[in-house]
């Protein structure tokens, strides 16, 4: 294991000092950073310190050595030093490569076992020809399995490393005719379908040959973390509300959890959600997620990069579109299915006449198959569906409320539910609903003053559109053909005034409830 050995400098005395400390290993070279601390205790003594920055660029629990005190009556210009201090610098990256190598010997040790047990009792087996084990250079870890295999099958192992397919075929024909396989080990789906290819040949033209048995060893997903420069993109449509605001936070915590190199971004306009997906293209991106806002705008785009060898997921809208566009599989919000539980709430509440279904993105198709699946369930009048701008539609809602023949809103984001209500809605029997969640909806659905929200689920998705663009890079086959398209939706919840009196209870202490949210008594103000 490689350790870095520090001596601390003994005589430095005031404040710390930061700097990067080089390591060799071989001909590795990795780059180490350190800073010490230096502290004068109340004896007057002076005590030292280090410290390294960990993976995640905090700076870990400070060692202190042994000897690390210089003494008030240190004889001025002379140099003291302190006992050594070791660091591991092997990184993350390397001890789950490494526990994944230990991992594949285990199971090989397992094959060699599993190898033995398919002959007889008397046969010589360490007279027999060895297994031949298949490596593809592209997945070199994988041949971890071939060194426990050797472990435990008495005829040992030889291994060819080779993605040259004819090659292999060739060589494995020729040990065939000469008896000098055994049996044979494929760490890939392709070097297996070699091996079974090249068999079957030669069985069919020499029958009188043994047959051959060719096992495999499949990890459908590679554990190890991606590299450092392997570029992740989630780009998103939307990004002017709480909603993306949410989704922005989780998607990089995810990225900090999972390890991987991130660009999340979002964008009020489609052609330049459009050319931020053909930028990550450009950037040699690994994996992309997108939302399908528009389908028909995106799709040349997303086409690109499938054409150029990086998968794309979708998320969020256009869940419909998902397969037409051609992306892995869709996480989103069963957007029609939200609407259907708002137009039986609005059922169950006795709402009666036309309920003003307001889209604040024209063309996210998300947010129409919402206001359609209102439309579907609510069985005491009519669904319009207006289309605004989010700036706009606080004051068109409340002009077309002016014409008197609306029964009831339901505005698709907390952002234009908040815009609404913060415009003084001047009727509360006219009840509002909205989408979204913030502490103030909390406050105003327990007051009444807006009927019910429900739960768009930001956090979720985000975090699994990013979990998604590393799993479908880990993927060892292409990930549209073994997703198949599929759809994973989120079945929202109604937050009425009981769900959200418990959200607030779990999320504020409650003096500060007492203390915040029982002023402005006019729910006027605009939650932070």
């Amino acid at each position: 294991m490689r350790t870095l050995v520090v001596m601390l400098l003994g005589a430095l005395v005031g404040a710390a000092t930061l700097g990067a400390i080089w390591a060799t290993h071989g001909s590795e070279q990795q780059e180490l950073e350190v800073r010490v601390s230096v502290e004068r205790l109340q004896d007057g003594r002076v005590e030292i310190g280090l410290q390294q920055r960990g993976d995640d660029g905090a700076w870990d629990e400070t060692q202190r050595p042994q000897h690390r005190f210089l003494a008030p009556s240190a004889e001025p210009g002379t140099v003291r030093y302190s006992s050594p201090v070791r660091f591991d610098l092997v990184t993350r990256a390397e001890r789950i490569t490494e526990a994944y190598r230990a991992q594949l010997t285990e199971a090989g040790r397992g094959m060699g076992h599993y190898f033995v047990r398919r002959f007889h009792a008397e046969d010589d087996l360490e007279a027999l020809a060895p297994v031949l084990c298949l490596v593809d250079p592209n997945e070199t870890v994988l041949g971890a399995i071939c060194d426990g295999v050797g472990e435990t099958f008495p005829a040992g192992v030889e291994v060819i490393t080779s993605d040259d397919y004819n090659a292999i075929a060739d060589e494995l024909e020729r040990r065939l005719l000469a008896g000098e396989v055994s049996q044979v080990m494929a760490t890939s789906y392709q070097t297996l379908e070699t091996a079974a290819f090249a068999r079957d040949h030669i069985l069919l033209n020499n029958p009188e040959l043994p047959w051959t048995w060719i096992h495999y060893w499949f990890d459908p997903v590679d554990p190890r973390l991606p590299g450092e420069d392997d570029l992740f993109c989630v780009v998103s449509h939307g990004g002017g509300d709480l909603f993306w605001g949410l989704a922005s936070e989780t998607a990089t915590f995810a990225a900090a959890a999972l390890g991987i190199n991130l660009r999340a971004e979002s964008f009020g306009d489609v052609s330049e959600q459009a050319d931020a997906i053909r930028q990550c293209v450009d950037d040699g991106a690994v994996s992309i997620a997108t939302t399908l806002v528009s389908p028909d705008e995106l799709a040349p785009a997303i086409e690109e990069a499938i054409a150029a060898g990086i998968p794309v997921l979708s998320f969020n809208s256009g869940a419909e579109a998902a397969d037409q566009v051609g992306t892995s599989f869709h996480i989103g919000l069963n957007d029609w299915r939200a609407g259907e539980i708002a137009g039986e709430q609005f059922n169950r509440e006795g709402t009666e006449g036309t309920i003003l279904c307001v889209v604040h993105e024209a063309n996210n198709v998300g947010l129409h198959e919402r206001c359609a699946g209102l439309a579907s369930t609510y069985a005491n009048g009519d669904v319009e569906i207006q289309s605004y701008t989010a700036r706009e539609a606080a004051d068109a809602v409340i002009e077309r409320y002016a014409e008197g023949d609306i029964a009831a809103v339901m505005a698709l984001s907390d952002t234009v539910g908040v815009r609404i209500l913060v415009e003084q809605w001047p009727d509360p029997q006219i009840p509002l609903a909205t989408f979204g969640f913030n502490l103030g909806f909390a406050k105003w659905v327990e007051e009444g003053k807006i009927m019910f929200a429900i739960y768009d689920h930001p956090l979720v998705q985000s975090y699994l559109s990013v979990m998604g663009a590393l799993l479908i890079d880990r993927m060892k086959l292409d990930p549209v053909t073994l997703f198949n398209g599929m759809t994973m939706l989120i079945d929202p919840q109604i937050a009425d005034a009981e769900q959200m009196r418990r959200v607030t209870n779990a999320l504020i202490p409650q003096e500060i409830q007492d203390r915040y949210l029982s002023d402005g008594e006019d729910g006027n103000e605009e939650p932070q």
